[in-house]
């Protein structure tokens, strides 16, 4: 079974990051108890297809899309509502974007000794992710952490606290 595990952003101001990946399913949890949405998704990189949810049955986003060791692109909520998040690997490196060229972020994580460790956003507006991995594809690894921070900014911009400051 593989494992991730970590932190977006710092201390206070992010999301924690726990997901289990086995078999064809990423399952787990992303953000805390109270603020934060469930991950489960099935995939197969044989077969090239992602599907699932983040959050629940009705307060949620469905994740479609297409999977492969080098590329992960989906659409994440709907038509009018959601985001594409496109990745690819560079070596060990995660790279991409979530959205479009002016509303959305960039995800660049490098994963290496179990670790997973890089920048979601820009210089300025964005956060830090420090992961442990443990027998994970790359782009798994990428895709979890950039779901989570899009859901942080879903859930922070819906409390009144866009979490944008660039402090984390």
């Amino acid at each position: 079974m593989g494992k991730v595990s970590g932190r977006i952003g710092g201390a206070i101001g992010g999301y924690d990051v726990d997901a289990s990946i086995e078999d064809g399913v990423i399952s787990g949890r992303i953000g805390g108890a109270i603020f934060g949405n469930d991950i489960n998704a099935n995939y197969s990189m044989e077969e090239g297809f992602i599907a699932g949810r983040l959050g629940g049955a009705i307060v949620g986003k469905n994740v479609e899309g297409k999977i492969s060791p080098d590329f992960f692109s989906v659409r994440i909520g709907g038509v009018i509502d959601g985001y594409n998040l496109e990745l690819e690997t560079r070596g060990n490196s995660v790279c991409g974007r979530c959205g479009g060229p002016v509303i959305g972020f960039g995800v660049n994580i490098e994963i290496a000794n179990n670790q997973a460790i890089g920048r979601l956003g820009g210089d300025v507006i964005g956060m830090d992710v420090t992961g442990y991995v443990e027998d994970v594809e790359p782009i798994i690894v990428g895709a979890i952490f950039a779901m989570a921070y899009y859901i942080y900014q879903i859930n922070h911009k819906n409390s009144g606290n866009h979490g944008n400051t660039g402090n984390n």
